[in-house]
């Protein structure tokens, strides 16, 4: 890839990026409304409630339950800290060991602020698998999940080099924040739209420490190592997105 096609290129990605984070905050606003002004149950809400719970099984219930507590604040947390403290130690994965604070410090405001401003009481159309305290509107199990584990992927990328196990990691990551997202739902002490809910306002969260890094990691090298680096082909030519970062931020 040529040099000079480099800053038309990254300009495609820092786009993409703002309109996934201008649209995920779009609908994320839309929700706010909506359960601020009605506080009543969707359709949507009612039927995949209804659906989750038709459908329990003792497999499905215990899978369900760990995914629940895997996106539990004080585990979340807790693998935030070892993979911080890896950071200050492993130089390749530096920058997890101030992103991680701020993602998780950040994701706490955000999910405190927006459940005492709403103060949706939780499901109670069916019996819940399991037994939570506080407000639901957002789910921030699935707030912190979509923040955490996307920065946890997103440094682990830079771990492998294969497209194989890079791909691996982009997949396994996007199951891990969805299926915690929907075991809230199964376990009936979210509704639906209170995920939905935690994912919108995660996702611009989580661009934003991303950018930050990237940013960051290039002017400050003490800060860690940019994630998304050139790639080079058997022709010695540079395509990835990282090259572009790079050359579009002066790297």
């Amino acid at each position: 890839m040529k040099t000079s096609t480099a800053p038309r290129l990254i300009l495609r990605h820092v786009v993409l990026g703002v309109i996934l984070s201008i649209i995920f905050t779009l609908v994320f606003v839309r929700l706010f409304d909506f359960v601020e002004d009605t506080k009543n149950v969707t359709p949507f809400d009612r039927g995949l409630l209804s659906f989750m719970n038709q459908h329990r099984n003792p497999i499905l219930t215990q899978v369900a339950t760990i995914l629940a507590h895997l996106g539990s604040p004080t585990v979340v947390v807790g693998i935030a800290f070892v993979a911080a403290i890896a950071g200050l130690i492993w130089r390749k994965i530096r920058g997890a060991a101030w992103t991680l604070p701020i993602a998780v410090i950040g994701a706490g405001i955000i999910i405190q602020s927006v459940k005492m401003l709403i103060q949706r009481p939780r499901p109670t159309l069916y019996t819940p698998l399991l037994h939570e305290g506080g407000f639901s509107f957002p789910s921030g199990h699935s707030l912190i999940a979509m923040v955490v584990y996307g920065l946890l992927g997103y440094f682990a990328l830079h771990l492998v080099k294969n497209w194989a196990a890079r791909l691996a990691v982009r997949v396994i990551t996007v199951l891990v924040v969805f299926s915690i997202g929907l075991s809230r739902v199964y376990v009936q002490v979210h509704y639906p739209t209170d995920v939905i809910a935690g994912w919108a306002a995660g996702i611009p969260w989580l661009v934003a420490c991303l950018g930050l890094h990237e940013v960051l990691a290039r002017r400050w090298p003490a800060s860690g190592e940019p994630v998304l680096t050139p790639q080079t082909d058997k022709a010695g030519d540079t395509h990835s997105a990282g090259a572009r970062v790079k050359t579009l931020l002066g790297g």
